[in-house]
């Protein structure tokens, strides 16, 4: 209950904050305003009296949402085929009205849509290639974020993005680090236009995200990153000052090697050992003293799933949660009990879940698989390492285990190791990232239980306006020091508790809308009238993945089947875009008809295949289908499915058949841990 009375003071507060910020938009909508803009100091009052006492992890919070508040969200998403495409749809953003705009995939595109459900959908034909040299790139990205800051009509016209903001009185609250040859640019580009943040540049040479900075490496780092916030002449060197965020985004090592110094080794601690390595996010932003002048956070990966990490931070209003709790109720892990974070956050609106005890044990755990996640957040407690985690009484899953996801998911993860190497899907966060999670807290090493904050607390803290990352971490205490748990999104992100009101989606603003925009279901409508007369393979895929991209699961499938009775190549062309549909709308047999169509399954459409089956393999009677998912056991880790199929192969078939299906993966299994697992596994199958 107090921690309810708490959220409800606060919010108290924040609504007397953020009055006039309401008041404002709505004259907006006819005359030029400016943009948010920090208030000149008022008389004394006892809501201003009140709000100078907020921490500044709030105060963070609520300049982040003072934007988001201040500037009209239009109801529709935009759909691009490339990176020049990208910038010049954003550079049609204004302070009259922007909208989420997404590099169009199969995979990301759509889940962004399932969750934000736009009235419209639109697709914009290319405008060309992106400039050859990183100096016009950078040109094109500045204007982007220059014109998201103008007001349409006014008389400024500003050149630079800090024009923008001075034209507007608006002080930047962070800053984003990107290079416009690496695939993250997109997410730079979109964060500092929509938060309204200083946009610069971080080139150089770096290793993948599993390898491991050097001190000179990271020392240069942290000096590069401190140039550029003192160049924006604003404050920064303290918690609570104009500049508290930090995002980079671009490849580098997630790892560091640690300086053995005191600030590197936390008391709460067991000491930093020779070679191993600390976060790199973790070591940014910080003082000469080891004190934290700001929280910095990283996003890696190509420009499509960039630019989905960014619109999900920026668009999506989570409104379900998942609290999955693997520890035993005592001890130390008592601390790290959901419960009351359960009542809470049902108490402010959020549709919420709690998974603990034996309902957190693997058997359970696979049955969630099934059709995949629909939680917009998840806090997960677990143990284990980069390559598995335990559930309840120590049972072990696997990355092959970590759920597919029908919305863009948000996840604090207390687990050691599983970010040790998130670019790779052999690993639990590169499962998680690979599927769809846009804003992760987790660890790169062993950290300690001590490391993480509770789940309870973070669902608190967010819950008072506190940007998620932020709320994912220590920043003051003995804990403090630079450690190893990092933090991948955006660190400006702010979850709206579902309880409060939220401005209506404006359906009727087309600021700067492009001639070459098309409606993704009028194209549906279009290619699916094609299909009819032509009976043609290409048309009726192209009418399945338009209805895909609108995110209508149910209508796909229908679509399938109509698909499907046209004929072996009809079917042949749709099937591997009606997957994903039927796996969410759990059609069992019609998923197995699609993806047996399939001449070469992605590894995403091998995970579906099992998440969706695995628990249904004892209802199997068919010696034939058995043997044939054995053909479609995952090669890099085959012992994961086939200690789950060869149990059933013996039930229809005989122990001999399961030892023959076991057998012919020995060799095949990848030398080491995984082939010592398959020979175990046949030598248990008497």
């Amino acid at each position: 209950m107090r921690a309810i009375e708490r959220y409800r003071h606060t919010m108290m507060i924040l609504r007397s904050v953020c009055f006039g910020l309401a008041l404002s938009t709505a004259v907006g909508a006819q005359t030029p305003a400016p943009a948010p803009a920090p208030a000149p100091n008022p008389a004394p009052t006892q809501a201003t009296a009140v709000t100078q006492d907020i921490q500044w992890q709030m105060k963070m919070g609520v300049r982040s949402f003072q934007v988001s508040a201040r500037v009209p969200v239009v109801d529709k998403v935009v759909l691009v085929p490339d990176g020049a495409t990208y910038l010049d749809e954003l550079s049609k953003w204004t302070l009259r009205g922007r909208w989420p705009v997404l590099i169009e995939d199969d995979f990301f595109a759509p889940m962004f849509v399932r969750a934000f459900k736009p009235s419209k959908v639109l697709r914009r034909t290319s405008v060309g290639a992106m400039p050859a040299t990183e100096e016009e790139r950078r040109a094109l990205a500045r204007h982007a974020v220059t014109r998201a800051w103008t007001v349409p009509g006014s008389d400024a016209n500003p050149a630079s993005p800090a024009e923008a903001y001075a034209s507007v009185r608006f002080e930047p609250m962070g800053i984003v680090l990107t290079n416009m040859s690496d695939g993250a640019w997109p997410a730079a580009v979109a964060l500092a236009a929509g938060h309204g943040q200083v946009l610069n540049w971080l080139d150089g040479s770096f290793d993948n995200p599993s390898s491991v900075m050097t001190p000179t490496q990271l020392q240069a780092l942290s000096v590069r990153v401190e140039e550029v916030a003192t160049a924006t002449g604003l404050s920064y060197n303290a918690l609570g000052d104009a500049i508290d965020a930090v995002t980079i985004c671009r490849l580098l090592p997630g790892k560091a090697e640690a300086p053995l110094s005191k600030q590197f080794a936390p008391p709460a601690m067991a000491p930093v050992k020779p070679g191993e390595p600390i976060a790199v996010t973790d070591a940014l932003c910080r003082n000469v003293d080891g004190t934290r002048w700001g929280i910095a956070s990283w996003i890696f990966g190509s420009e499509v799933q960039s630019a989905y990490m960014a619109m999900c931070s920026l668009y999506l209003a989570p409104r379900t949660t998942l609290f999955v709790n693997t520890y035993q109720n005592d001890g130390d892990w008592k601390r790290y009990a959901v419960t009351d974070a359960v009542t809470m956050l049902t108490g402010i609106g959020y549709e919420t879940t709690e998974i603990s005890g034996s309902a957190a044990s693997v058997v359970p755990w696979l049955n969630l698989l099934m059709g995949g996640f629909k939680s917009d957040v998840l806090y997960m407690n677990s143990m284990g390492n980069m390559d598995f985690f335990n559930m309840w009484n120590a049972q072990q899953c696997y990355p092959e285990d970590v759920p597919m996801l029908q919305r863009p998911l948000a996840m604090h993860l207390i687990h050691s190791w599983s970010l040790t190497s998130p670019e790779s899907r052999e690993t639990v966060g590169g499962r998680w990232l690979e599927h769809g999670v846009y804003a992760y807290a987790g660890s790169v090493f062993e950290p300690y239980l001590i490391a993480f904050v509770p789940p309870g607390l973070v669902a608190q803290r967010t819950a008072n306006f506190i940007p998620f990352l932020v709320a994912s971490r220590w920043c003051e205490g003995p804990v403090d020091a630079v450690w190893r748990v990092t933090t991948i999104g955006d660190p400006l992100m702010v979850m709206m508790p579902p309880s409060q009101p939220r401005a209506p989606r404006d359906s009727k603003c087309e600021p700067n809308k492009a001639a070459s925009e098309t409606d993704v279901k009028e194209s549906a409508l279009a290619a699916l009238v094609a299909a009819k007369a032509s009976e043609s393979a290409a048309d009726y895929a192209r009418a399945l993945a338009d209805v895909v991209l609108t995110g209508d699961d149910a209508l796909a499938g229908q679509l399938w089947s109509l698909a499907a009775s046209k004929g072996p190549q009809v079917a042949a062309a749709c099937a591997p875009i009606a997957l994903g549909a039927l796996f969410r709308e759990r059609a069992n047999e019609a998923f197995l008809e699609a993806y047996r169509l399939i001449a070469k399954p992605t590894l995403i459409d091998q995970d579906m295949l099992w998440h969706l089956w695995t628990q249904q393999l004892a209802s199997v009677n068919d010696r034939a289908r058995l043997e044939w998912f054995a053909t479609q056991v995952r090669a890099e880790r085959p012992e994961v499915d086939l200690s789950r199929l060869a149990p059933e192969i013996s039930r229809v078939a005989g122990v001999t058949a399961a030892r023959e299906t076991v057998a012919g993966w020995v060799s095949r299994a990848p030398a080491g841990e995984s082939r010592n697992k398959v020979n175990a596994l046949l030598g248990n199958l008497q």
